[in-house]
C-alpha cells in the first residue's frame, strides 16, 4: 500500500511528491476510455537561462497541437495544451504534474521538461501514472523501456554524433585524436562516449578535461598538443566552448578540430574572425543546414512557427528546436490515426513500434524531411535511429530568417 505523504522542504518534499503519484489519478487509459479531451502537458524553463531553448520547443508544440485539432484532434479528441514553466527546476516540475493528476485532469502525454534532470525527475511519476511521455532531451538514462516503458525520445542521442566523427577521420587518414571537455556530468559522459567508440575503432585516443567555471585553457591544450595528434575534438556547452576556441587561436595552434553536438550550438562566427575558426568544423543534422534548397515539408512547418507567439526563435536557436518538440505531438497523432483512433498509451505505443521506414511526405514530422524516416522505436529502443550519413561537419555559421544553418554565414 502506498501512503500519501506531505512535505515541503527540499529534497524530501521532491520524493514525497514522486511517491504521491501513486495516490490516485486515472488509471492507465481511464480518460482515453472517456472521450474527453487529449491533454498534452508542456514544462521546460520559459524565464531562466535555458529560455530561449524553451521558446523554440514551445512554438513547435503549438504548431503540432493546432494542427492535430485543425484535423480533427488525436483519436478524435480535441487537443488541449497546457504550459508550464518549470525554471528548469526538478522540484517545480514534480510539483505541477502532481498537481495536474491530483486534480482529476491528468495529461495524456508529457513533454517532460528542457533538461534530463527535469526529464528524470517527472519519468517515475509518468510511469507510475501510465502516461505517455515524449521529449528532446537525450540523457543515455532515459532510453530505458524496461525502467521507463511509457517514454520515448525525438532528437539525436549524444551517441549518434560518433559514427560521423569516425567516418571523417578514416577518409582524411587521422590516426590520433584528442579531445578536450568540460569537466562535468555532461562533458564526462560525452568523453566516455568518444573514447569507447574512437578506440573500438582502432584510433589512437587521448583527452583532458577541464573545469567547467575556467575563462582559458591553454595549459589543457598545450597537454594535448604535446601528444601531436592529428585531429582535436572540443565539447563544451555556451560559454566553455567560446573558451576553448580563444584559447586556441591564442596558441595560434589550426589543428583540424571538430565540435561535438552540444559545442556545436555555440555562435562562434559572432565572437571569432575567420582566422581565428581556421580548422573548425561544427556538426550539424542534414535536415537543419541549408544547403541551397528547403524542402516543402520543412518550409510550410517553418512558416507555421513564424505564426506562433516565439516564432522570433527561429533566428535565436534554429528549427530544430521547433522540430523535435512538434514531433511529440505528431508521431502520437500519427499513431492514433493508424491504429483505429486509440488513444490509451498501450494502443499507442503499440502503433509506435509500427512507423514506417519512409519519409518525407509520409509522415507529418519534417526530421525526415532529406531522408528516411529516423522514428523508428522498438521495446529495445525508445530513441531515434539516425544514419551517420543523417549529418554534416560545416563551417561555422548562423540562422537564417529561416532558422536553417548556413556555413560560413555571419551576421
Amino acid at each position: 500500500m502506498v501512503r500519501c505523504l506531505r512535505s515541503s522542504t527540499g529534497i524530501t518534499a521532491l520524493l514525497a511528491l514522486i511517491v504521491v503519484a501513486g495516490c490516485g489519478g486515472p488509471r492507465l487509459g481511464e480518460e482515453a476510455e472517456s472521450g474527453g479531451p487529449f491533454r498534452v502537458f508542456f514544462t521546460a524553463d520559459l524565464t531562466g537561462a535555458s529560455a530561449a531553448l524553451s521558446r523554440g520547443l514551445l512554438s513547435g508544440m503549438r504548431v503540432a497541437v493546432d494542427s492535430a485539432n485543425a484535423a480533427g484532434g488525436i483519436g478524435g479528441r480535441p487537443v488541449v495544451l497546457d504550459v508550464n514553466n518549470d525554471q528548469n527546476d526538478p522540484t517545480k516540475a514534480v510539483s505541477a504534474l502532481q498537481e495536474r493528476i491530483n486534480s482529476g485532469s491528468a495529461p495524456s502525454l508529457v513533454y517532460p521538461g528542457g533538461s534530463s534532470a527535469v526529464a528524470l525527475s517527472l519519468l517515475p511519476i509518468t510511469t507510475r501514472s501510465g502516461i505517455l511521455s515524449m521529449g528532446a532531451t537525450v540523457a543515455a538514462q532515459l532510453n530505458d523501456p524496461a525502467k521507463f516503458p511509457y517514454h520515448f525520445g525525438t532528437a539525436e542521442p549524444t551517441a549518434a554524433y560518433i559514427p560521423p566523427f569516425v567516418d571523417v577521420a578514416r577518409s582524411h587518414g587521422f590516426t590520433k585524436i584528442a579531445m578536450i571537455y568540460s569537466n562535468d556530468s555532461t562533458g564526462r559522459a560525452t568523453e566516455a562516449g568518444y573514447r569507447r567508440d574512437l578506440q573500438a575503432a582502432g584510433l589512437d585516443f587521448q583527452s583532458v578535461g577541464f573545469p567547467a567555471d575556467a575563462l582559458d585553457v591553454t595549459p589543457q591544450l598545450a597537454q594535448l598538443q604535446a601528444g601531436h595528434p592529428d585531429a582535436l575534438i572540443f565539447e563544451g556547452y555556451g560559454a566553455p566552448a567560446q573558451y576553448i576556441i580563444r584559447s586556441r587561436a591564442g596558441m595560434r595552434w589550426t589543428i583540424p578540430s571538430f565540435s561535438t553536438q552540444l559545442s556545436a550550438t555555440y555562435p562562434f562566427v559572432h565572437n571569432f574572425s575567420p582566422a581565428q575558426l581556421e580548422g573548425v568544423r561544427v556538426i550539424q543534422a542534414n535536415w537543419t543546414v541549408d544547403e541551397g534548397r528547403t524542402p516543402a515539408e520543412m518550409s510550410t512547418f517553418i512558416a507555421q512557427v513564424k505564426q506562433t507567439p516565439e516564432g522570433q526563435s527561429l533566428t535565436e536557436t534554429g528549427v530544430r528546436m521547433p522540430v523535435v518538440a512538434a514531433a511529440t505531438v505528431q508521431l502520437v497523432s500519427y499513431a492514433a490515426a493508424h491504429n483505429g483512433g486509440k488513444t490509451d498509451t498501450e494502443s499507442l505505443i503499440k502503433a509506435l513500434y509500427k512507423l514506417p521506414v519512409d519519409g518525407a511526405g509520409a509522415t507529418p514530422w519534417v526530421t525526415d524531411s532529406k531522408g528516411p524516416n529516423i522514428y523508428r522505436f522498438t521495446p529495445e529502443n525508445h530513441f531515434l535511429t539516425a544514419p551517420s550519413q543523417m549529418f554534416v561537419y560545416v563551417d561555422p555559421g548562423a540562422f537564417d530568417a529561416q532558422g536553417m544553418y548556413v556555413p560560413g554565414k555571419r551576421s
